[in-house]
């Protein structure tokens, strides 16, 4: 199919656009086929436009800012709750692991007692074999006890600590 131009319908959109019509170009547009429709489609769409801009609510200033400012806050406690929440989950996780742990060896039981006095037994061996002074078993015992809670207490720390290390911020 063949489009017909006419090298004035720039000057037409021009003149509908800015509302500055001569005679001579209005002249051409009745009498111009093509510059007469696009007079016609031009002038339909910028009056739409006129309304539209008419009819536009704009927010004031200070509502504008209200929201920027009320997002702001938002996101920053959004933010700052993040790692609060990171270790709310990992002290549950390790209240979780700590408490089947305690179901599973039936604290205090013979059971959690019996490692303790076989450890401190082989040391009290292992010590008198080698000369030193002989601790008793119960002094054994507590110090085998002391490392085990220290150990257990760096095992649960060690996520917080690898976390601190690696956060972005």
């Amino acid at each position: 199919m063949k489009t017909i131009e006419c090298p004035r319908e720039s000057d037409v959109l021009e003149a509908v656009v800015l509302d500055r019509w001569s005679d001579e170009l209005r002249q051409h547009a009745d009498g111009c086929a093509v510059c007469r429709d696009l007079a016609m489609v031009a002038t339909v769409f910028h009056d739409e436009r006129e309304e539209a801009g008419r009819e536009a609510r704009l927010p004031t200033s200070g509502q504008v800012w209200w929201r920027a400012s009320t997002r702001a806050r938002a996101e920053a406690a959004a933010s700052a709750a993040r790692p609060i929440t990171m270790l709310q989950g990992l002290a549950g996780a390790c209240a979780a692991g700590v408490s089947a742990a305690v179901i599973t060896l039936g604290w205090p039981s013979t059971q959690m007692q019996m490692p303790l006095t076989s450890i401190a037994e082989i040391v009290t061996r292992g010590s008198q074999r080698l000369g030193a002074a002989a601790l008793s078993a119960g002094t054994l015992e507590q110090a085998v006890l002391s490392l085990a809670v220290v150990l257990g207490a760096a095992v649960m720390l060690a996520p917080f600590v690898v976390y601190l290390l690696l956060s972005e911020e």
